[in-house]
Protein backbone atom coordinates (compact mmCIF):
# COMPACT_ATOMS: atom_id res chain seq x y z
CA UNK A 1 0.00 0.00 0.00
CA UNK A 2 1.27 3.45 -0.85
CA UNK A 3 1.89 5.76 2.04
CA UNK A 4 -0.25 8.86 1.73
CA UNK A 5 1.77 12.01 1.54
CA UNK A 6 0.43 15.37 2.55
CA UNK A 7 0.48 18.55 0.54
CA UNK A 8 3.63 19.76 2.33
CA UNK A 9 5.54 16.69 1.16
CA UNK A 10 4.87 17.66 -2.45
CA UNK A 11 5.40 21.36 -1.79
CA UNK A 12 8.75 20.68 -0.11
CA UNK A 13 9.85 18.47 -2.99
CA UNK A 14 8.87 21.23 -5.41
CA UNK A 15 10.81 23.84 -3.40
CA UNK A 16 13.90 21.70 -2.81
CA UNK A 17 14.23 20.55 -6.40
CA UNK A 18 13.52 24.00 -7.80
CA UNK A 19 16.60 25.06 -5.82
CA UNK A 20 18.61 21.97 -6.88
CA UNK A 21 17.59 22.70 -10.48
CA UNK A 22 19.04 26.18 -10.11
CA UNK A 23 22.31 24.71 -8.82
CA UNK A 24 22.39 22.05 -11.53
CA UNK A 25 21.74 24.56 -14.33
CA UNK A 26 24.45 26.89 -13.07
CA UNK A 27 27.05 24.16 -12.67
CA UNK A 28 26.29 22.71 -16.11
CA UNK A 29 26.30 26.14 -17.74
CA UNK A 30 29.54 27.11 -15.97
CA UNK A 31 31.24 23.89 -17.09
CA UNK A 32 30.04 24.12 -20.70
CA UNK A 33 30.26 27.89 -21.31
CA UNK A 34 32.34 29.37 -18.51
CA UNK A 35 29.41 31.56 -17.44
CA UNK A 36 26.49 31.24 -15.07
CA UNK A 37 23.06 30.59 -16.55
CA UNK A 38 20.62 33.31 -17.50
CA UNK A 39 18.09 32.59 -14.75
CA UNK A 40 14.84 34.48 -15.36
CA UNK A 41 14.20 34.67 -11.60
CA UNK A 42 15.83 36.83 -8.97
CA UNK A 43 16.04 34.01 -6.45
CA UNK A 44 17.97 30.76 -6.54
CA UNK A 45 15.29 28.53 -8.03
CA UNK A 46 14.05 27.14 -11.31
CA UNK A 47 10.48 25.94 -10.80
CA UNK A 48 10.38 23.77 -13.93
CA UNK A 49 12.63 21.33 -12.05
CA UNK A 50 10.22 21.30 -9.13
CA UNK A 51 7.32 20.57 -11.48
CA UNK A 52 9.32 17.79 -13.15
CA UNK A 53 10.01 16.14 -9.79
CA UNK A 54 6.35 16.32 -8.78
CA UNK A 55 5.38 14.69 -12.09
CA UNK A 56 7.95 11.92 -11.49
CA UNK A 57 6.68 11.31 -7.95
CA UNK A 58 3.04 11.15 -9.08
CA UNK A 59 3.87 8.88 -12.00
CA UNK A 60 5.80 6.42 -9.88
CA UNK A 61 3.23 6.45 -7.07
CA UNK A 62 0.14 6.20 -9.25
CA UNK A 63 1.42 3.85 -11.93
CA UNK A 64 4.77 2.18 -11.44
CA UNK A 65 4.43 1.30 -7.77
CA UNK A 66 1.10 -0.40 -8.51
CA UNK A 67 2.00 -2.57 -11.49
CA UNK A 68 3.74 -5.88 -11.06
CA UNK A 69 6.81 -6.00 -13.28
CA UNK A 70 10.29 -7.27 -12.66
CA UNK A 71 12.65 -4.49 -11.63
CA UNK A 72 14.71 -4.22 -14.86
CA UNK A 73 11.56 -3.97 -17.01
CA UNK A 74 10.05 -1.41 -14.64
CA UNK A 75 13.24 0.67 -14.86
CA UNK A 76 13.24 0.59 -18.69
CA UNK A 77 9.56 1.52 -18.93
CA UNK A 78 9.99 4.23 -16.29
CA UNK A 79 13.00 5.63 -18.16
CA UNK A 80 11.08 5.79 -21.44
CA UNK A 81 7.90 7.24 -19.91
CA UNK A 82 9.69 9.90 -17.88
CA UNK A 83 11.95 10.80 -20.81
CA UNK A 84 8.89 11.41 -22.98
CA UNK A 85 6.91 13.25 -20.28
CA UNK A 86 9.78 15.54 -19.28
CA UNK A 87 10.60 16.24 -22.93
CA UNK A 88 6.99 17.28 -23.52
CA UNK A 89 7.12 19.42 -20.35
CA UNK A 90 10.28 21.10 -21.63
CA UNK A 91 8.74 21.69 -25.05
CA UNK A 92 5.53 23.16 -23.61
CA UNK A 93 7.52 25.23 -21.11
CA UNK A 94 9.72 26.62 -23.86
CA UNK A 95 6.82 27.63 -26.08
CA UNK A 96 4.78 29.02 -23.17
CA UNK A 97 7.59 31.21 -21.88
CA UNK A 98 8.27 32.48 -25.37
CA UNK A 99 4.55 33.15 -25.99
CA UNK A 100 3.82 34.76 -22.61
CA UNK A 101 7.08 36.58 -21.92
CA UNK A 102 8.51 36.95 -25.45
CA UNK A 103 11.78 35.42 -24.24
CA UNK A 104 13.60 32.15 -24.78
CA UNK A 105 15.49 30.87 -21.78
CA UNK A 106 17.10 27.93 -23.57
CA UNK A 107 17.93 27.01 -27.12
CA UNK A 108 19.12 23.60 -28.30
CA UNK A 109 19.55 24.43 -31.99
CA UNK A 110 23.31 23.97 -31.67
CA UNK A 111 22.90 20.34 -30.57
CA UNK A 112 23.18 17.64 -33.21
CA UNK A 113 19.85 15.90 -32.54
CA UNK A 114 17.64 18.91 -31.82
CA UNK A 115 13.97 19.07 -32.69
CA UNK A 116 13.58 22.83 -32.84
CA UNK A 117 15.07 25.01 -30.21
CA UNK A 118 13.37 23.62 -27.11
CA UNK A 119 14.08 19.90 -27.20
CA UNK A 120 16.95 17.67 -28.28
CA UNK A 121 17.51 13.94 -28.05
CA UNK A 122 20.75 14.42 -26.10
CA UNK A 123 18.98 16.47 -23.44
CA UNK A 124 15.92 14.19 -23.34
CA UNK A 125 18.10 11.14 -22.68
CA UNK A 126 19.86 13.14 -19.98
CA UNK A 127 16.48 13.80 -18.34
CA UNK A 128 15.75 10.06 -18.39
CA UNK A 129 19.05 9.22 -16.71
CA UNK A 130 18.61 12.08 -14.22
CA UNK A 131 15.16 10.72 -13.39
CA UNK A 132 16.50 7.29 -12.52
CA UNK A 133 19.26 8.83 -10.39
CA UNK A 134 16.65 11.00 -8.69
CA UNK A 135 14.15 8.20 -8.00
CA UNK A 136 16.58 5.51 -6.91
CA UNK A 137 19.36 7.48 -5.19
CA UNK A 138 18.45 11.09 -4.39
CA UNK A 139 14.77 10.82 -3.43
CA UNK A 140 15.26 8.13 -0.74
CA UNK A 141 17.83 10.43 0.87
CA UNK A 142 15.81 13.64 0.59
CA UNK A 143 12.56 12.02 1.76
CA UNK A 144 14.02 11.76 5.26
CA UNK A 145 14.81 15.48 5.23
CA UNK A 146 11.69 16.68 3.34
CA UNK A 147 9.25 15.50 5.96
CA UNK A 148 11.07 17.42 8.71
CA UNK A 149 10.87 20.86 7.11
CA UNK A 150 8.56 23.04 9.23
CA UNK A 151 5.36 24.11 7.48
CA UNK A 152 5.99 27.80 8.08
CA UNK A 153 9.31 27.59 6.19
CA UNK A 154 7.57 25.91 3.25
CA UNK A 155 4.92 28.64 3.19
CA UNK A 156 7.50 31.43 3.40
CA UNK A 157 9.52 29.92 0.54
CA UNK A 158 6.38 29.47 -1.57
CA UNK A 159 5.45 33.12 -1.00
CA UNK A 160 9.00 34.14 -1.99
CA UNK A 161 8.83 32.12 -5.22
CA UNK A 162 5.40 33.52 -6.12
CA UNK A 163 6.58 37.07 -5.36
CA UNK A 164 9.74 36.46 -7.39
CA UNK A 165 7.64 35.16 -10.28
CA UNK A 166 5.45 38.27 -10.23
CA UNK A 167 8.42 40.65 -10.05
CA UNK A 168 10.48 38.70 -12.61
CA UNK A 169 7.83 38.56 -15.28
CA UNK A 170 5.22 41.22 -14.67
CA UNK A 171 6.73 44.16 -12.77
CA UNK A 172 10.24 44.48 -14.28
Amino acid sequence: MLAKKNLYYYLNNFLLFSFFGFLFENVMHLVTTGNLTNNPFYGPWMPIYGFGVIIMIFLTRLVFNRIKLNRPLKIVILFLAITIILTVLELIGGYLTEFIFHKSFWDYTDLKFNFGKYIALEVSLGWGVACLIFLYIVKPLTDKFIERIPKFISIILLILIITDFVFSFFIK
